[in-house]
């Protein structure tokens, strides 16, 4: 699936932040600013993973447009960099790099890996190592566990985060879980979105949650 190149994803959204005065490394405003913009994605429980990777990909890499960082994303995805160019990926999913003019400063703003498709715990696991190991202010990870291994993956992450053998304490992890809640939940209350953040010693605190509709 290829998103259509230079399309506004969520426009609305982008309206309204347009004024706003923001903290771009608080794992909250993050997971708030996603949480406020996923019904504009819409996005059935029936769509592919896919259609919901590049959906959220796009919306994250668009916010780091918005306050002026050069995106890298994967190519297949067709979003458009700061130069207006069709983005390559860079190490992660998707990254906000900063870099003066003069190239005399220059870091990762926030790396994202999204592992939709792969629900099992170890696919999961597999994926945030690489946030663990690239350096970034602000990682985030975007998971699609089963609802019996939540707290699994959950315990894992932390401990991989606590026993890594570098640990940057400017770094801090925004954990955003999509969850189905299966027929036995009201429609409009199926899909249940999560969010998370660990530190850099590995402690957990949930943000918020919220339910979406899920057929």
């Amino acid at each position: 699936m290829t998103i259509k190149k230079g399309r506004m994803i969520c426009p609305e959204f982008f309206k309204k932040l347009k004024d706003e005065t923001v903290n771009l490394r608080s794992c909250k405003f993050l997971f708030d600013a996603f949480i406020e913009a996923f019904p504009e994605m819409k996005l059935s429980w029936q769509d592919n993973w896919d259609k919901w990777t590049g959906s959220i990909l796009n919306f994250f890499a668009e916010l780091g447009k918005f306050y002026g960082y050069q995106i890298y994303v994967d190519k297949k995805y067709g979003i458009l960099n700061l130069d207006n160019k069709v983005s390559n990926e860079y190490l992660v999913d998707l990254c906000w790099c900063f870099s003066d003019k003069y190239d005399k400063a220059n870091w990762i703003e926030l790396a994202l890996e999204s592992e939709l498709s792969g629900q099992d715990v170890d696919s999961i696991i597999d994926d945030f190592w690489k946030l663990a190991d690239v350096k970034a202010y602000t990682k985030v990870g975007i998971f699609a566990p089963k609802l019996k291994d939540r707290q699994k993956v959950l315990d894992e992450l932390s401990a991989l985060v606590a026993h890594h053998g570098i640990r940057i304490p400017e770094e801090k992890y925004l954990i955003i879980l999509i969850l189905y809640r299966g027929k036995a939940e009201e429609e409009k209350q199926r899909i249940e979105i999560v969010g998370y953040e660990i530190n850099y010693l590995g402690d957990l605190n949930l943000i918020n949650s919220k339910r979406f509709p899920g057929a």
